[in-house]
């Protein structure tokens, strides 16, 4: 038996081998000798009909690259397809060698292997849209030709190296003046310790002491909280707004935003939050792009077509100059999910009597995790959730509190602002209630970018929560 089972294995191994020369053999056909033995730049020189190309490889110096060692794709456009290169191009030094750059792959990209989109980098430092025989929008025409030192692929069209979304923005004549400025005046000072020079502990604190001017770096607080522009490796649809639009969008929203005497805190403030929806990291073509675009903080884009004046194609994405974007306040205004275990403070040290509790919903069947403080010993302790950016709205409250821990009602409070809020009583925490409790409304009489909402006990009483939220009432 261990001899007939042995014997399997050698014509298996056998087989492998076979096929493993076969495969070797058939490698070796497609890639003849003679293709090993000359550089890519050799390879496309040699080329008639990529004559113009060549030229511009020797004018940027591109000739000497792809004579090294090094492997590279080259994506070389035939000369009827730059024929029509702005010459404006053609006669500038910087400018061509950023053109020519962007043909170039610091790496093998065989067509067999790049089955799904991928962005690839470029020479120049830029990223071209790859899939199979195409890049971006030029097919590759003879493909997977092999040089000592990388592939030739033989393009239809030339790949221009255009601007990405925040060049756009920043450069472009037909970006309308108030979006553009507000954006381009959100660079600031913002702290980051990556690259923060130590110098000491805080002894009080035990955090570190960082060199002064280390610990910040000069960004743009688009790029650092909603997308950074910039970025070539990623792709984006950003929208813009015609002067008469943006204004429309900006007032509509400075109601929600009110800064109490202070107009321009109140412009800049609400500017902000018209503008931080206004780019998401998928790029939408003109001719699908939905009728409603979900931003990055969740809120409803209405894209009507008609009021699209000009598309502007970049080398990360594509921008849209809009005369229209009725973005409702219900879709902008969201809803306030504080979790009663993720607090900021609380008015006592009392962690030993402080639990951390995994409970399932009986109602729902589902997992969830709560906060209970009891035995505290502390007339009124509380819990602090620190919140940010809280517009000036009317909101619902509503908690969940689970009391399984006694079979008596107790009471605790839910406190606006301060601890000695008189904005709700003393709520009931009955035994065995999963339900979600309606605490009542409030008004918020002017946006804060930090507030302060408190569970406060009553007496020594104990106090618990799983969640409270606050519905915007509009």
């Amino acid at each position: 038996m261990k001899s007939r089972y042995k014997n399997l294995l050698l014509v298996a191994f056998g087989l492998m081998l076979l096929y493993g020369c076969s495969k070797v053999k058939e490698d070796h056909n497609a890639i003849t000798d003679e293709s090993l033995k000359i550089t890519l730049f050799e390879l496309i020189s040699a080329n008639p009909d990529l004559s113009t190309f060549t030229q511009y490889l020797v004018q940027t110096g591109y000739d000497k690259v792809l004579g090294s060692s090094k492997n590279y794709t080259v994506y070389a456009p035939v000369n009827s397809a730059l024929t029509s290169l702005d010459p404006a191009i053609v006669n500038n030094a910087a400018k061509l060698k950023l053109f020519v750059g962007n043909h170039i792959a610091g790496q093998l990209y065989r067509t067999a292997d790049v089955p799904v989109l991928t962005r690839i980098s470029m020479l120049n430092n830029k990223y071209n849209n790859l899939q199979g025989t195409q890049i971006g929008d030029a097919v590759i025409k003879n493909a997977d030709k092999y040089a000592a030192n990388g592939l030739l692929q033989v393009v239809d069209k030339f790949l221009p190296a255009i601007d990405n979304c925040w060049e756009v923005l920043s450069t472009n004549a037909d970006v309308p003046l108030k979006q553009k400025a507000f954006m381009l005046s959100l660079f600031r000072n913002v702290f980051d310790t990556s690259n923060a020079v130590v110098i000491g502990v805080n002894p009080t604190t035990g955090e570190p002491v960082y060199q002064a001017g280390t610990d910040s770096v000069f960004t743009n607080l688009f790029w650092n909280r909603v997308h950074d522009l910039k970025n070539e490796q990623k792709q984006y649809t950003l929208f813009v707004l015609t002067d008469a639009a943006w204004d429309a969008e900006v007032t509509k929203f400075k109601p929600y935003y009110a800064v109490t005497n202070n107009a321009d805190s109140n412009t800049l403030v609400t500017s902000w939050n018209v503008v931080k929806d206004f780019a998401v990291d998928t790029v939408y073509q003109p001719s699908s792009i939905p009728s409603v675009v979900v931003s990055e903080f969740g809120t409803q884009l209405p894209v009507d077509r008609a009021a699209i004046v000009k598309t502007i194609k970049t080398s990360n994405g594509i921008i849209y100059i809009m005369n229209k974007m009725d973005v409702q306040p219900a879709s902008k205004m969201k809803t306030i999910l504080i979790e009663g275990e993720n607090y900021t403070s609380t008015s006592h040290d009392r962690r030993g009597n402080t639990y951390f509790r995994d409970r399932i919903n009986t109602l729902t069947g589902l997992d969830f995790r709560d906060v209970l403080v009891i035995g505290h010993g502390v007339s009124a302790f509380n819990i602090r959730y620190e919140l940010k950016e809280v517009p000036s709205i009317k909101y619902k409250a509503y908690w969940m509190a689970l009391n399984d821990f006694q079979t008596a009602t107790f009471t605790q409070k839910l406190a606006i602002g301060t601890t000695a809020s008189a904005t709700f009583p003393l709520t009931n925490v009955v035994a065995g209630n999963y339900n979600e409790i309606y605490i009542g409304e409030f008004t918020m009489s002017q946006y804060a970018p930090l507030f302060n909402v408190y569970l406060v006990a009553n007496g020594t009483n104990p106090i618990v929560c799983n969640y409270i939220k606050l519905v915007p009432s509009l």
